[in-house]
């Protein structure tokens, strides 16, 4: 009986995929076409078909994922979905023959199917939205507002003290910025009662903690500091477009990213110490040893992870041989790996990894870098050996916030067909690297460091001044996943980045090489 359903059905299964052929993105073929395979798979498990059931599940969650997202169908899943229907014809007639065991299935058919959403550009779409800068110092103004200009649609100076005239109720702009110092509130209270969908951008003299749990309180998580720095501005609003003008809202917001980093210890006044005379190219080796072996806890860390197979380092006894083994910008990478050890008891099972494995991904990533970039720029190491040993932290936030919403099985479901990142985007509109870059701006780590890993995912978007090191740290992160898989070869795709960036693969296969022999 399923034989005969399934054969039955084939020429229906043909006909909505070759209907998808015509026409990309027909939610009624893919509503078909996922029937069919969401009763298969039900069936295929009772009749112990296990290789068919693994054919059709798998297929069941692609057309699921399209479906649910209403997402136009890529060539490549197409040719895909021929590719089943072959696999189906063939498993029918080896039914019809009284075969006993199915065939083997083609390894192509058993990869993980890359779904591509359209590609949005934040900078593209920053220039369709117009803004309101309120500012009483005209002077100030007169340098912001043309700056403003040239990265928004249309950008507007208000100086009036009564907020109940300014020129925004004039127009409908979508971000209002407000520098009124002791005002701000009266405006954004203002904005808030009578133009709520305006995202808001307060600029303060400064921000404390307690200023900035009051602003979450009122639901704002833009701010900016004064002196206004060109760069900053433009970070900000280009954040504000991801979060709030992307084609789906990020679920995991500012407000559970900042309560979860209020649940951490502080960072030690050593980290900080470490990272400001690793950045001062005047200050020495011996300052910095000094300064490791005054945090015990700091320096034993160090000791241990640089004494870790992975580094091919051989008995390291002392801080000191430590130190002057690895130099500045590794030891800054690793004593900011003590982050870690702020965040106690940590659940990673919707990674289906554990803590240990979770270290080692930072760690894989770092001993990656070192390797590799040391032949391409040093003084690039400064940054990159801590954005690659940082990159994963947003697993913690991601992991406990799926376990809480019990969508945990779920994701995990999706990580087996999809690679990691669309299981993250599919599930919480976020992605790892997104919120990493979040939680380290909260702990008011370096902004450079936060924007290469915001731009892991998407790094021909960051800054010109910032890409190419966006574009080394998306590498690494390719080449370790988020599982601590390490590959054994630099993918196509990789290889192409490279070739427009200029960077020579050479090198980075020798360091794969290298980093793979002393796993």
């Amino acid at each position: 009986m399923f034989r005969d359903q399934l054969e039955s059905q084939l020429p229906l299964i043909s006909a909505n995929i070759s209907v998808l052929k015509e026409q990309k993105s027909n939610p009624e073929a893919l509503n078909e076409l996922f029937r069919y395979f969401h009763t298969y798979k039900s069936s295929s498990a009772y009749l112990n078909l296990t290789l068919l059931n693994e054919l059709v599940s798998k297929t069941e969650t692609v057309l699921s994922s399209l479906r649910e997202r209403n997402s136009v169908v890529q060539e490549s899943i197409i040719e895909w979905l021929c590719e089943i229907e072959k696999q189906l014809t063939l498993y029918i007639e080896e039914m019809q023959n009284n075969e006993t065991t199915l065939s083997p299935l083609p390894s192509r058919l058993l990869e993980k199917i890359q779904i591509t959403a359209p590609y949005f550009s934040p900078n593209k779409k920053l220039k369709t939205l117009s803004l309101l800068y309120m500012d009483q110092n005209s002077k100030r103004a007169s340098k912001v507002v043309p700056f403003l200009n040239r990265l928004v649609k249309n950008a507007e100076h208000s100086t009036e003290e009564d907020t109940q005239n300014t020129v925004f109720n004039l127009a409908p702009f979508d971000i209002v910025m407000i520098n009124l110092a002791k005002d701000n509130y009266q405006a954004i209270n203002f904005i808030q009662t009578n133009f709520s969908k305006i995202i808001i951008v307060p600029i303060f003299d400064k921000i404390s903690e307690v200023e900035l749990s009051k602003l979450l309180k009122k639901g704002l998580s833009h701010f900016l500091v004064n002196p206004l720095n060109a760069k900053e501005i433009q970070r900000e609003l280009i954040s504000i477009v991801k979060a709030h003008h992307s084609s789906s809202n990020i679920v995991i917001e500012n407000k559970k990213i900042n309560k979860f980093v209020q649940t951490l210890q502080p960072l030690p006044d050593t980290i900080f110490k470490i990272i400001s005379i690793c950045d001062d190219e005047e200050s020495s080796v011996k300052e910095l040893i000094k300064t490791v072996k005054s945090d015990p806890i700091l320096a034993a860390n160090i000791l241990k992870v640089a004494n870790s197979p992975i580094y091919g380092s051989i008995n390291l006894k002392t801080i000191d041989q430590a130190v002057t083994k690895f130099g500045k910008r590794a030891i800054k990478a690793l004593s900011v790996s003590g982050i870690y050890s702020s965040f106690g008891s940590i659940d990673l099972s919707a990674y289906d990894i554990n803590e240990e494995t979770f270290s080692k991904i930072g760690m894989s990533r770092l001993s990656l870098m070192l390797r590799w970039y040391a032949k391409v720029s040093i003084a690039d190491l400064s940054l990159l050996s801590s954005t690659a040993i940082l990159g994963n932290i947003g697993q913690l936030l991601i992991s406990k916030e799926l376990v809480q919403t019990e969508e945990k099985e779920q994701f995990i479901e999706l990580c087996k067909v999809y690679s990691i990142k669309y299981a993250e985007e599919f599930t919480l509109n976020t992605t790892t690297s997104y919120i990493s870059s979040k939680i380290l701006r909260h702990l008011k780590l370096s902004a450079d460091i936060v924007e290469i890993i915001e731009y892991s995912d998407s790094p021909k978007d960051a800054s010109d001044e910032l890409k190419q090191l966006c574009i080394a740290n998306h590498i690494v992160n390719t080449l370790v996943d988020l599982k601590g898989n390490i590959s054994d070869e630099i993918p196509e795709t990789t290889l192409k980045l490279m070739k427009e960036f200029e960077l020579n693969p050479d090198i980075l296969n020798k360091a794969l090489v290298s980093i793979q022999k002393n796993r």
